[in-house]
């Protein structure tokens, strides 16, 4: 299916762990891609639309975590992993920085 609005922001390949999912720590949270307006995630607990979520992320060669907070807006089971969850959030911020380390090969 093809877009028909053009992305605003650059998307990023990564699998990174998530640590804290809404002030509680998880091991099988994963970002999968990020952008500076919002990232898709991977999980075995599916949240609903519109639910908020605030992530903790150590990006590559970070001393300290990154806390991200935004809501879901969209949520389907995985078709390659059965019993887990595919879902977007969309940042509150938008989070340019994650920008320029996506264009450094940071991410």
């Amino acid at each position: 299916m093809k877009r028909r609005v053009p992305r605003q922001a650059q998307r990023y390949p990564a699998k990174l762990a998530v640590t804290n999912l809404n002030g509680r720590p998880v091991t099988d949270t994963f970002l999968m891609d990020i952008s500076a307006l919002g990232a898709k995630l991977e999980s075995s607990t599916p949240l609903a639309r519109r639910y908020p979520v605030e992530i903790n992320i150590l990006f590559p060669g970070a001393q300290t975590e990154t806390k991200l907070a935004g809501m879901v807006v969209w949520m389907r089971p995985s078709v390659a992993s059965p019993g887990r969850y595919l879902m977007g959030v969309k940042f509150h911020q938008r989070f340019w920085d994650l920008d320029q380390l996506g264009r450094a090969g940071k991410i």
